[in-house]
């Protein structure tokens, strides 16, 4: 009996060690909590249900800091924000929670909120005034106001401690670097690339909202890119040379001529700054052919078989420019 007892006592603490689920709340209910606290401007509380990965980023004191003057319009919201743990899903030591949250249309209340930010601006006090947003939250205390729900996602971690949200405020440098390495691939024309930036970032956070939309942006803008290079062929750029404007002003002169079949209603050329090992060390951007109620120069498009001159200044080409270019055609609208 007593062998019995002790292989019972000894299977349960093993089932204990292997399911690693028996220590602390579940994560559904870890985000629940976070989000009661945060929502009701609970912020310390808050920071306690957050990843140690996170707490060794960013104090307690940093966190509060930061979300102080929310504090304000968490108290105004207080009770009017509803949350739904929809889902979560549980891979090892991570989880990834979905919440629906339903909150009081924030257009509907701008108005007063704005007027409220707009006087402490004003006043000097560079902080919305704690006063006036308690006498707004009293007025619209009791209204049936609009409101609208989202859709948020949440990480989270199996700490020591047990589950704990996690923000990934370790990966906030890399993930602005991404950002600007993915807005200047963008403004090359590299779609492909650019959307491998907002790829990694959609890896390192499940929360960032814009990286969705901006890789489905890249796949249209590879998609009808592609179209645009079929065409760039026949758009020939010609006798180009390097000369002064009539200002005295250094440029890039030359000559674009539609061989195709399609007006264009824009054209852009790029002029490549070369050093004298025909390395690129400056690019420059002009639309030759721009249709548009805010051009300074308004001709019209460009018809097949048409041509149209051009000059592009480039006074502001590095030292280091030998004097040579190239000069390519690196985007098209069609009419």
């Amino acid at each position: 009996m007593k062998k019995l007892i002790t292989l019972t006592l000894l299977f349960s603490a093993f089932l204990l060690l292997v399911s690693g689920c028996s220590f602390g709340p579940d994560p559904k209910t870890v985000v629940s909590k976070y989000l009661d606290e945060y929502q009701n401007g609970n912020f310390d509380k808050a920071y306690d249900l957050l990843s140690a990965k996170d707490k060794a980023v960013k104090s307690k004191q940093e966190y509060s800091s930061d979300l102080q003057e929310f504090a304000g319009l968490a108290k105004m919201m207080a009770g009017k924000i509803t949350y739904n743990v929809k889902d979560v899903k549980v891979t090892g030591e991570k989880a990834l929670a979905t919440v629906d949250i339903t909150s009081p249309d924030p257009s509907k209340m701008m108005g007063e909120l704005f007027g409220a930010a707009m006087k402490s601006a004003f006043g000097g006090g560079g902080k919305t005034d704690e006063k006036e947003m308690e006498k707004i939250a009293e007025k619209m205390k009791d209204k049936d106001m609009p409101t609208i729900t989202r859709t948020e996602q949440y990480e989270l971690v199996k700490d020591k401690d047990g589950w704990r949200v996690y923000m990934g405020w370790e990966n906030e440098k890399k993930i602005k670097e991404l950002k600007a390495a993915a807005e200047k691939f963008e403004k090359q024309k590299k779609f492909a690339d650019a959307k491998a930036k907002y790829s990694e970032i959609q890896l390192l956070s499940s929360r960032d909202s814009e990286a969705p939309k901006k890789i489905k942006e890249m796949d249209e803008k590879i998609a009808s890119y592609k179209e645009k290079q079929a065409y760039f062929t026949n758009v020939e750029v010609k006798n180009v040379s390097i000369g002064k404007s009539y200002f005295g002003e250094k440029g890039v002169f030359g000559e674009i001529k539609n061989k195709g079949d399609k007006s264009l209603k824009s054209v852009e050329i790029t002029t490549y700054c070369l050093d004298k090992d025909g390395k690129v060390v400056f690019d420059k951007t002009y639309h030759p052919v721009l249709v548009s109620e805010y051009s300074f120069r308004n001709e019209g498009p460009l018809k097949p078989n048409y041509s149209r001159q051009f000059g592009c200044k480039l006074d502001d080409a590095p030292s280091d420019w030998s004097g040579k270019v190239r000069v390519e055609v690196t985007d098209v609208e069609f009419e």
